[in-house]
C-alpha cells in the first residue's frame, strides 16, 4: 500500500501560477502560522481546527492511503464546511478561485475523503485566503457533489502515481544496491577503516562523532560510504561544506559509487547567486520568465529530470530548467524533497532562517548529516546567529519609500529615533556594549516591518523605483527581529558609531547550544570531520557545548615528506610588521632559488600583504596576488596558474582565505609554503567581547578568542603541501611565538620533522638536503 499525502498530491498533481519569492523564500514561515491560529482561533464551539484525516483508496487493485490535516471542519446551520486556508501578502481584490489551482485542489481532496468517511453525497467547501499584513481574508464558497469530486481526485492519483511508481523505483533500487555495493577500491588506507567504522556506528546510534581526519585518508569516501549503509526507508543523507569548492568531493565519490553500481538521487545545491538562470535580475514574475508560470511547469520539470538523471548538480539543474523555463534555484530546494543525498552548505541544516525546514521541523524523514572542514562551523554558526542594522539603513527605506502610499514615515521616524537614542551613549566611546536586550527597538522594526509588508502589499502590481534597494533594508529588518528572538546569555547588544552613523547589532558569542539544540531535536547521527580539529575540546565546546565523542587518526603519509623550518627571532606582531619585510623577501627568494617550483606566502592580513608585496621589485618569478573579494573566476585562473609548472611562481594569499583549504595542488604544482605570523584574529572589540565571555564560561579566553582560531588558519596553510603519498615539500613558519609551549602544544602530530633555523644561508643549505635525501 503506498502512502500519499493529501499536500503532496495536490501540489504535484495540479499545481500553477507564479514564482513569487519577493518574500516568501526569506520570510519566516511563523508569520503564516500566526496568521492560520489567528482565523482558527475566529472559530465556533462546534467548529474543529486540525483535524487528522486518511482514508485507504482502492484503485485498480492498488491501495492508496491519503492522509492529511484539514484546516478547519466548521459546523453551520445543520451543514459541514470544510475549509482549507492559505496565508498570503498577495491584494486579496486580485486573488480568485484559480489563484493557485493547488490550494483548491487540497480542499477538494479533503472534503472527498470527508465524505466517504461520513456517507455524504454533497458537502461545502470553503477556500479561505488570510492576510499575513492585516488578516483581512477572503473566501470562496462552493457545494459539491461526491461522484464530481470522486472523478477529480482520481485522476490526481493517477496524474500523481506515475511520479510515485518512479519514486519508489528510486527507493526499491537504493535499497537493494546500498546493501550490495562495496567498497570502490581495492585496498584501504591507513585510518580509513578505522573512520569507516566509526562513522557507521555515529550514525546507526544517532550519535555525535568528531574525526580528526589527515589529509590523505580519503575522508570523503570513507564518511559517505558507511553513511549510505546507515540509510533506512525515511532516511535522508546530508553532506555539508563551507565552500562551493568543498561540493566537488563528494560529488566525485557518488560518481565513482554509481560507478560501481549504487543506484540513487544526489543534490548539489548552489547558491542562488550562482545558479540563477536570469543573472540574479529581478525576481518579479513580471520580470523574470522563469518566475512567470514556473508552477505549471513544475510537474513536467520534475518527471524529466526525475526519469533522465540520477546526480543533479547545478550544469544538470540548469539543462533542464533552462529547457522547461524554471527559477533554478527554487527547484534544486524542490527537487532535495526527492533526493536521498543532499549536498549543500551549512546553512541549509543549521542557519534558524535558511535550514531546509521540511527536513529540520517536522518528522517526515530523519537527516543524518556528515559535516565536512567542521572547524569553519565555528565562525559561521555564530554569524548565523548574528544581525546588524543601521540608522543609515532605515533613513534609506524612508527615502525611497517616500511618496508611496500608505506612509511608512511615521513608523520609520520612530524606529531611527529609538536607534538614534545610542548616539548620547557613544558620545566619549566608539563603542556600547550591554547583554540586555533593547525591547523598543524590537517593537518599532517589528512595527515598521508590518508597515512596509501593507504598503508594499497595496502598490504590488506598481512598479516601484528601487525596490531591489528597499526589499535589501526590509529583509535586513527582518533578519533583524528574527535573531532577536534567540536573544540570551550568548548575545551581546552592540551599538557603535562609524561616519555619524550608527550600526545595531546582535551579536553572537557562542552558537553551540543551538546547534546542539537543532542536533538533539531534528538529527538522527552527525559526524563533524577536518584535518584541523585541534584542540579537539575547543571545538567541541563551540559547535555542540562540549557534547559528543571523538576520534584522532593518524595521518597516512610519511612525516619526513614534510620538512618543517621555523624562524623564532622575528617578531610579526603589528608594531615590528614593518621591520620584518625585507626578511620575507629574502626567505622568498631563498625558497624559490633553492628548488625551482610554486610557492605560496600566507599573510595574516591584506595590510601586510600588501606591504610586502610593494618591496618586491622585479622578482624573477611570476607573482600571484589574492586580492580581497575575488570572484570565482578569478579564482580559477589563479589555481590554473599554479597547476602549470613551465615557470616559477609564488602567490601572496591570506590565511584563513579562499586557498588556504579545500584546494588540492599535488606535486610540483606546490612545492612549499611560508607562514607569516600565528595568524592571530585582529584585535578588536568583537573579540575582545568573545575573550570575556570564554573566560567566563570555558576559562579559556584568550585561547578561544584569538589562539585556537589563528592556530587554526596556520595548520591548514601547512597542509597545503602534502596532498598525495608522493608529495615532498617545505613549510617556513616565520614568528617567534612558533616555539612557545602554547604553540607547540598545538602541533598536529604528524609535524615531526622540524628545524629552527634563522638565517637564509642555511635554511638554503637545508631546503636542497631535504630534496637531495628525497629525489
Amino acid at each position: 500500500m503506498k502512502e500519499i499525502a493529501v499536500r503532496e498530491l495536490a501540489y504535484f498533481s495540479d499545481s500553477s501560477g507564479d514564482l513569487s519569492v519577493e518574500f516568501f523564500s526569506n520570510r519566516d514561515e511563523n508569520l503564516g502560522k500566526m496568521a492560520h491560529e489567528y482565523h482558527q482561533g475566529q472559530y465556533l464551539e462546534n467548529d474543529k481546527a486540525e483535524v487528522y484525516i486518511k482514508y485507504e483508496l482502492d484503485i485498480l487493485g492498488e491501495k492508496y492511503l491519503l492522509h492529511g490535516f484539514i484546516d478547519g471542519v466548521l459546523k453551520r446551520h445543520g451543514k459541514t464546511i470544510i475549509e482549507e486556508i492559505k496565508s498570503t501578502t498577495s491584494d486579496l481584490d486580485l486573488i480568485n478561485v484559480d489563484f493557485h489551482k493547488e490550494h483548491l485542489a487540497q480542499a477538494k481532496i479533503y472534503a472527498y475523503l470527508y465524505m466517504l468517511i461520513n456517507n455524504l453525497e454533497y458537502i461545502d467547501v470553503r477556500l479561505t485566503y488570510i492576510s499575513i499584513v492585516d488578516y483581512d481574508t477572503k473566501s470562496f464558497d462552493m457545494n459539491l457533489k461526491k461522484d464530481e469530486l470522486e472523478d477529480y481526485v482520481f485522476k490526481l492519483i493517477d496524474d500523481y502515481v506515475s511520479f510515485l511508481n518512479l519514486v519508489d523505483e528510486s527507493k526499491k533500487n537504493r535499497k537493494k544496491t546500498i546493501e550490495e555495493i562495496e567498497f570502490p577500491f581495492s585496498s584501504k588506507r591507513i585510518g580509513q577503516l578505522e573512520l569507516m567504522k566509526a562513522v557507521y556506528q555515529a550514525l546507526s546510534e544517532n550519535d555525535i562523532l568528531y574525526t580528526i581526519a589527515p589529509t590523505g585518508i580519503g575522508k570523503t569516501m570513507a564518511t559517505i560510504f558507511p553513511a549510505l549503509k546507515t540509510l533506512k526507508d525515511n532516511d535522508k543523507l546530508f553532506y555539508v561544506t563551507a565552500k562551493e569548492l568543498g561540493k566537488e568531493a563528494p560529488l566525485k565519490a557518488i560518481r565513482i559509487l554509481m560507478d560501481n553500481g549504487l543506484k540513487m538521487k544526489c543534490i548539489s545545491i548552489t547558491a542562488k547567486r550562482k545558479i540563477c538562470n536570469n543573472k540574479m535580475a529581478n525576481c518579479n514574475p513580471d520580470e523574470c520568465p522563469f518566475a512567470k508560470g514556473y508552477f505549471d511547469r513544475l510537474k513536467d520539470a520534475t518527471l524529466d529530470i526525475f526519469s533522465n538523471y540520477d546526480i543533479y548538480d547545478s550544469n544538470t539543474i540548469l539543462k533542464v530548467t533552462n529547457k522547461h523555463k524554471i527559477c533554478a534555484f527554487e527547484f534544486s530546494l524542490y527537487l532535495s524533497y526527492f533526493c536521498d543525498l543532499v549536498i549543500a552548505d551549512y546553512n541549509y541544516v543549521f542557519d534558524p532562517h535558511a535550514h531546509l525546514i521540511r527536513y529540520f521541523d517536522d518528522d517526515t524523514y530523519k537527516p543524518k548529516v556528515l559535516v565536512d572542514e567542521a572547524h569553519n562551523l565555528i565562525s559561521r554558526s555564530k554569524e548565523m546567529y548574528s544581525s546588524v542594522i543601521s540608522s543609515d539603513d532605515l533613513r534609506v527605506l524612508r527615502s525611497k519609500m517616500n511618496g508611496i502610499t500608505p506612509s511608512i514615515r511615521k513608523e520609520c521616524n520612530f524606529a531611527i529615533e529609538k536607534v538614534e537614542t545610542y548616539r548620547e551613549n557613544l558620545k566619549d566611546n566608539a563603542i556600547y556594549v550591554t547583554d540586555v536586550l533593547d525591547l523598543n527597538i524590537d517593537r518599532a522594526l517589528r512595527n515598521l516591518i508590518v508597515k512596509v509588508d501593507e504598503c508594499l502589499s497595496e502598490n504590488k502590481n506598481d512598479k516601484i523605483k528601487d525596490k531591489d534597494v528597499i526589499l535589501e533594508v526590509y529583509y535586513k529588518m527582518l533578519d533583524f527581529v528574527r535573531i532577536g528572538e534567540f536573544f540570551g546569555k550568548t548575545h551581546r547588544f552592540i551599538a557603535r558609531l562609524d561616519n555619524d552613523n550608527i550600526y545595531i547589532e546582535y551579536f553572537c558569542m557562542d552558537a553551540s547550544k543551538l546547534i546542539l539544540d537543532t542536533i538533539n531535536t531534528s538529527i538522527h547521527g552527525i559526524v563533524f570531520f577536518s584535518a584541523t580539529l585541534y584542540p579537539i575540546k575547543y571545538h567541541m565546546d563551540l559547535i555542540t557545548h562540549g557534547e559528543g565523542k571523538y576520534l584522532e587518526l593518524e595521518s597516512p603519509f610519511d612525516p619526513n615528506n614534510l620538512d618543517i623550518i621555523i624562524n623564532n627571532k622575528i617578531s610579526t606582531k603589528y608594531k615590528n610588521r614593518e621591520y620584518t619585510i625585507d626578511d620575507i623577501i629574502e626567505y622568498i627568494e631563498a625558497l624559490v632559488e633553492s628548488k625551482e617550483g610554486n610557492y605560496i606566502v600566507f599573510f595574516p592580513s591584506y595590510q601586510y600583504l600588501n606591504m610586502v608585496k610593494e618591496k618586491i621589485i622585479d622578482p624573477d618569478y611570476e607573482l600571484i596576488i589574492q586580492e580581497n573579494k575575488m570572484s570565482d573566476n578569478d579564482k580559477n585562473i589563479i589555481m590554473e596558474k599554479f597547476k602549470n609548472t613551465t615557470n616559477k611562481k609564488v602567490g601572496l594569499f591570506v590565511s584563513g582565505g579562499s586557498f588556504s583549504e579545500g584546494i588540492d595542488l599535488i606535486g610540483d604544482a606546490l612545492s612549499g609554503v611560508i607562514i607569516v605570523s600565528v595568524s592571530l584574529p585582529m584585535i578588536c572589540d568583537e573579540n575582545d567581547i568573545l575573550k570575556d565571555y570564554f573566560e567566563e564560561e570555558y576559562q579559556k579566553g584568550f585561547d578561544y578568542a584569538y589562539t585556537y582560531p589563528g592556530f587554526t588558519k596556520v595548520i591548514q596553510a601547512v597542509g597545503r603541501v602534502i596532498r598525495d603519498v608522493n608529495d615532498k615539500g617545505i613549510a617556513i613558519l616565520i614568528d617567534e611565538r612558533f616555539t612557545y609551549s602554547l604553540y607547540k602544544r598545538l602541533y598536529p602530530p604528524h609535524w615531526k620533522n622540524i628545524k629552527i633555523i634563522n638565517n637564509t644561508y642555511d635554511i638554503k643549505k637545508e631546503i636542497k638536503d631535504f630534496y637531495r635525501k628525497n629525489m
